[in-house]
């Protein structure tokens, strides 16, 4: 499934990675660095966000998004009320061709209390930011596939597409 990010979030996307970007930790830190860069990413991974919020917003589905401060890091991206309970969700944004698998810090998925983890590919064609949504996953499949690797910068557990679950089977599970 692909959506165009609408204007209005694409400039609270950027509003946002412009006030963190001195602010934003350095663990994530493994491409270019500098602080012009950790705008860049944070703006990318806001983006990702933004068009899971359009989703869920397009298919009526009862969401709270984080407003923790830019100063801070987010325990989530977004709460969503299901029906008995409510879970907390995680958007995984990949934003380069060789982005083939879903990562999440082992360190990360141990301290955090995310239940779902959705996984979306970037593209932009003239300031035209679209995602496509690869596909989604609970945290207990994360640890039961149980896969570490670690490619030079910190342990990651690692899913491929073919393990996450189509997108529209989501709105199902909550």
């Amino acid at each position: 499934m692909e959506i165009t990010i609408k204007k209005q979030f694409i400039e609270e996307a950027l509003k946002y990675a412009e006030l963190s970007k001195s602010f934003t930790s350095d663990t994530h830190d493994f491409h270019e660095g500098g602080l012009n860069a950790k705008q860049r990413k944070m703006f990318e991974g806001k983006l990702g966000e933004k068009g899971i919020k359009q989703f869920f917003i397009e298919n009526n589905i009862n969401f709270k998004e984080d407003k923790s401060s830019h100063e801070d890091a987010d325990e989530y991206d977004f709460i969503v009320f299901g029906n008995p309970q409510k879970y907390l969700i995680d958007v995984k944004t990949r934003t380069q061709k060789f982005h083939i698998r879903t990562l999440e810090m082992v360190k990360q998925l141990n301290r955090k209390k995310i239940d779902i983890y959705i996984s979306v590919k970037l593209s932009n064609f003239q300031n035209n930011y679209k995602i496509k949504i690869i596909g989604w996953c609970t945290k207990q499949e994360i640890l039961k596939i149980n896969r570490i690797e670690n490619n030079g910068y910190l342990d990651n557990y690692v899913l491929y597409d073919n393990e996450l679950k189509n997108i529209n089977d989501l709105k199902s599970f909550f």
